[in-house]
């Protein structure tokens, strides 16, 4: 695979410290699975190692991500301005497999949401999603998701539910349990484990997209791993194998 050359014709923000650039790309990236992602080169040569960031978006030969500014990459990245090149790795890894007889819940927590968007798409309106913010401005990051029903909790109370987003499905989920539930959730590794203790008794079907550290983005230096039930091989590359993976298949 190689880098596919671009020009930044925007990168804004959105609310607080969340940004949405998107790229003119020399080619387009191809087919696209909701959940894939990028591989970034910050356009800074203080910033060696390249960034992941899930595709938000890409149709034709435009590309769109959003990410958090919350270090020296994205920093960098922050103060790109328009016509900026940028260089483009992807898509990779393995996205969402939604299944077409059940009812799809979308979990997503943070930035969490950026890896959502595609498959909120995807599925037609046919989600309803939960989704976790810090406070009430940050709800605005869910106007472009396509769900038809949004179900919101804030931390400092400020908006709908107070609490994790997590507590929030709990207070729901029985409205599912005769309708074939199946969960799709991205977020910090702390609501995934949060998700895999409310879903436990009943197995609920779910898919997360793991967050992890990467350097090469296509599983050759193997410093993105994380630990699974697979007794044979229980270290798989979220780069690679993933970073979409069943929830039942995580040790976590």
């Amino acid at each position: 695979m190689d880098d596919i050359p671009g020009k930044i014709t925007w990168n804004d923000c959105v609310t607080g410290s969340y940004r949405r650039l998107s790229v003119r790309l020399e080619r387009s990236l191809g087919r696209v699975s909701p959940g894939q992602f990028v591989m970034v080169k910050i356009p800074d040569r203080d910033v060696f190692l390249r960034r992941p960031f899930s595709i938000y978006d890409s149709r034709g030969r435009t590309l769109t991500i959003v990410y958090r500014v919350v270090g020296k990459g994205t920093d960098a990245l922050s103060a790109a301005a328009r016509g900026t090149p940028l260089m483009v790795l992807g898509p990779l890894g393995r996205g969402f497999t939604p299944g077409k007889a059940t009812t799809p819940i979308v979990v997503a927590g943070g930035i969490g949401y950026a890896g959502v968007r595609m498959l909120l798409k995807r599925l037609d309106h046919r989600a309803t999603l939960f989704f976790g913010a810090t406070g009430k401005d940050e709800l605005r990051l869910a106007e472009d998701l396509g769900a038809t029903r949004v179900l919101a909790s804030t931390m400092d109370g400020s908006f709908g539910f107070a609490g994790d987003v997590v507590s929030l499905l709990g207070h729901h989920l029985d409205d599912y349990r005769d309708k074939k539930p199946e969960v799709f959730a991205c977020g910090p590794s702390g609501m995934v484990r949060s998700l895999k203790a409310l879903l436990e008794p009943g197995r609920i079907p779910c898919q997360v997209s793991v967050e992890e550290r990467m350097a090469c983005g296509m599983g050759l230096c193997f410093g993105c791993v994380v630990a699974t039930a697979d007794e044979t091989n229980p270290y798989k590359r979220v780069c690679k194998e993933g970073p979409v993976f069943s929830l039942w298949d995580l040790s976590l």
